[in-house]
Parts: structure tokens; C-alpha cells; sequence
């Protein structure tokens, strides 16, 4: 697990917080909710560390092949692990996660006009081959 600053939640509780109810919980309103929180993209990591640091027991619901929320069915048990953490002082919403200032990280895209790309010329020296297919 990712190491936070002393005092801080860790992602996984983060996300059980929200989830405690036992209700379902849409993606759409875990990216909503806990988008300033959480790493969205690392929904499913945060879910494998729910299921193996707590007795709790996840219904995946999906519409097909692809997920579309999630539901705790214990949520008493939930509510038991989550009186360790000081989960009082969480207000979902009130993260701040950043951009890296590293050189190496990779950069957010809002839009195209943030990539400041400039349209290619055409090159005029480039012709179009006709092929003639002949059958015997």
C-alpha cells in the first residue's frame, strides 16, 4: 500500500467510507464523490485491498462484461474495522491530489489546445500509386 502522510486515510478506507452503507455505489458517484481523494484509475486495487485488510464482502455489479458499481453485503462488519480510524475527520471531497512536478510524470490532458500541436504541411513530393489488378 502507498505510504500517506501521518494522519491521513489510506485510498482503501477512503473508499469504504463511502461504501459503509451497505448501498450501491456507482463508479460515476465514486469518481464524483472521491475524485480529489482517490486515484479513480486504481478503483479495482482499492476494492483487492478492501477484500484483503477487512472481513468485508463485495458485490461486483456489472452490465455485461464491464463494472458498473459495487456493494458491500456485510456492512456491520464494515462499520466494526472502520472504528480503528478516525474516519470523523474525513470529508469526501476535500483531497487534494496534484500533479507530479516530476519531469518524468506524465501530463494530465484537459484538450487538444493544451497539447499546443501545430498542423502538419503536406508534402507535395508524395503521389498516389494507381494499381490495376488484372485476374487470368
Amino acid at each position: 500500500m502507498a505510504r500517506t502522510k501521518a494522519g491521513t486515510l489510506p485510498p482503501f478506507v477512503k473508499l469504504l467510507t463511502l461504501m459503509q452503507n451497505g448501498e450501491v455505489v456507482t463508479k460515476e458517484e465514486i469518481e464524483q464523490k472521491l475524485g480529489k481523494d482517490i486515484h479513480t484509475y486504481r478503483l479495482s486495487t482499492y476494492i483487492w485491498y478492501i477484500k484483503t485488510n477487512t472481513d468485508a464482502i463485495i458485490k461486483v455489479l456489472k452490465n455485461g462484461r464491464y463494472v458498473v458499481g459495487y456493494q458491500i453485503t456485510n456492512p456491520e462488519v464494515v462499520k466494526e474495522f472502520l472504528k480503528s480510524f478516525n474516519i470523523q475527520s474525513f470529508v469526501p471531497g476535500s483531497g487534494t491530489i496534484t500533479q507530479s512536478n516530476s519531469k518524468f510524470a506524465q501530463r494530465y490532458i484537459n484538450s487538444l489546445a493544451a497539447l499546443k500541436a501545430k498542423p502538419a504541411k503536406a508534402d507535395s513530393s508524395v503521389t498516389e500509386q494507381k494499381v490495376t489488378e488484372t485476374t487470368e
